[in-house]
């Protein structure tokens, strides 16, 4: 049950939604739990989320109890509270999942039919199926207390429910993907980066298509803080599911990385200061949580030197690294077998500078990432400047998105198939595209072409009902198979106003500026490549 010591939290709570519901300027950010009611709901497998739009602002913003693993666009029931902007009214309602995506977790699925039988329908659309309790205006002077005690009793009903029902271990498939991007791209806000909502779509779709992501683009535009950003809000335990380092411009073997065995003393191994070892084994004993490595300034030295390793194993039926010829050798309280395995649930961020002091990428590492280009645009330059001394530290969201951790790593690691209409229609714009590049040495192999069509169907899944499939194809053309274009204007004039050609024909927009880009560096200096300093 539902602790009456928090009633006045909930009073206060609702407040700040219906306040922020009356006004259509005040944005899309969610309303933060208050601390006491956070702690409650967690410590008792629920919690309490707003929305007021994904993109663009709702006409219905809604403040919502959810189990833990719960989302509001996946099959169940909850109780919410449902504000329709245009009438300013207000409907406490036994709501059901206005979407059909399948359950993957442990909530109700229907209210008692005693229960709602007998109440009327909300009357607007999306939410059509919930069952009113009560009405409020809020047009003028709102009664707090009426709401939050009518509200609750349905709360108090769900927690019941909530108890009563077993739990499928069996359907764990793609719970709360469509919500997952939006909460990222949010988080991301609260921390003072100003990416775009498709940005960051695009940075964790990439992330669940292949756990090696490759960040690039402008010096200080927050590629770094993005990922740590990314990390910490998933991970429940930061400090054991996230490994950062930054990259030596003297790393000639993967001795940095992994670490080596004690010549003297043969029974000892020399695990690297950075973690890394660490990681592995905590991500392979805890399967169902994220770990993210994060490499920092990634080609500061060669990376085929000291990843080889790494790009190996991610393409092996049985990926393993080897560390020693030994059976187990001790490294202070870590045991270190001989060949340790490459966890499924380790995710791995590389960022990219390019300046005189780095080292360009090879197609070994090129094919086996997504490489999204990060650049400034005048607008999130204004915001930013509008208050640039706003900031927060990743340590502050740790653990915010841990809800969506495990289905985060399991929808890794699950097939990702397109429909055939789809699929058709991808195959006819790679088989465009595949004769231009191969004259350049720039094809792409079944490797890139399997990754491409995972990373369209895991697109469509995060984006919902708003999914444009022109978005992620340009997003493919231009994190997969430009990446590999460098050379003079020789060899890249025709291949660059096929890409032009194309991008126009197919409106996509990161592919025009980013061919236009290069078209102008070539025309300057002779020579482009996809980097850029």
């Amino acid at each position: 049950m539902f602790s009456a010591s928090l009633f006045p939290d909930m009073c206060e709570y609702i407040s700040q939604f219906v306040e922020k519901a009356k006004n259509p300027q005040s944005g899309l950010k969610q309303i933060r739990t208050p601390g006491n009611l956070k702690t409650h709901s967690s410590q008792h497998g629920f919690k309490f989320k707003t929305s007021f739009g994904q993109g663009r602002r709702t006409h219905i913003p809604w403040l919502a109890c959810l189990a833990t693993d719960q989302g509001a666009s996946v099959e169940g029931v909850y109780p919410v509270l449902l504000f329709h902007t245009e009438t300013k009214q207000l409907y406490v309602t036994y709501g059901v999942s206005a979407t059909t995506v399948d359950k993957a977790g442990n909530w109700p699925t229907e209210w008692p039919k005693g229960v709602v039988s007998e109440l009327v329908h909300f009357p607007h659309d999306k939410f059509q199926s919930s069952n009113v309790l009560k009405q409020f205006d809020c047009s003028s002077e709102v009664d707090i207390k009426a709401i939050a005690n009518d509200f609750l009793k349905i709360v108090n009903l769900f927690l019941e429910l909530l108890d009563q029902t077993s739990p499928n271990l069996e359907t764990l498939k793609t719970a709360k993907m469509d919500e997952l991007a939006h909460q990222t791209h949010e988080s991301t806000r609260i921390v003072g980066l100003s990416f775009s909502e498709d940005q960051i779509r695009r940075f964790v779709t990439a992330q669940i298509t292949k756990p090696f992501v490759i960040l690039t683009g402008l010096s200080g535009s927050g590629k770094t803080k993005l990922a740590e950003a990314m990390a910490y809000w998933l991970s429940a335990e930061p400090e054991l599911q996230v490994c950062m380092v930054a990259v030596g411009a003297d790393w000639t073997n993967n001795e940095p990385l992994l670490g080596y065995a004690d010549a003297i003393n043969q029974e000892r191994y020399c695990a690297p200061a950075s973690g890394i070892l660490q990681l592995l084994d905590h991500a392979q004993k805890t399967p169902k949580a994220p770990h993210f490595l994060i490499l920092d300034e990634m080609n500061l030295s060669h990376v085929e030197r000291y990843f080889a390793d790494f790009l190996s194993a991610m393409e092996s039926s049985k990926p393993e690294l080897a560390l020693h010829g030994q059976d187990t050798l001790a490294a202070d309280k870590l045991l270190v077998p001989a060949r340790q395995a490459l966890p499924r649930n380790l995710f791995i961020i590389g960022t990219v500078n390019v300046d005189e002091t780095t080292y360009m990428f090879s197609p070994k590492v090129l094919d086996r990432a997504n490489v999204i280009e990060f650049r400034v645009s005048t607008d999130q330059m204004r915001d930013f400047l509008a208050n640039p001394t706003k900031s927060v530290g990743v340590k502050d969201i740790a653990g915010e998105g841990a809800h969506y951790a495990e289905a985060f790593v399991a929808r890794a690691q699950l097939d990702a198939p397109l429909d055939a209409t789809v699929m058709a229609q991808l195959q006819q714009d790679l088989i465009e595209l595949f004769e231009p590049l191969a004259e350049v040495g720039a094809e792409f192999g079944y490797r890139s072409a399997k990754e491409i069509s995972r990373f369209v169907a895991i697109h469509r899944e995060l984006s919902g009902d708003n999914w444009d499939y022109k978005d992620a194809l340009d997003a493919q053309v231009m994190q997969k198979l430009m990446p590999k274009l460098h050379g003079s204007a020789r060899k890249l004039t025709s291949v660059l106003n096929t890409l032009e050609k194309f991008a126009l024909e197919h409106n996509l927009p990161l592919t025009q500026d980013k061919v236009k880009r290069m078209q102008k560096r070539l025309k300057n200096e002779g020579f482009t490549s996809f980097a850029e300093n």
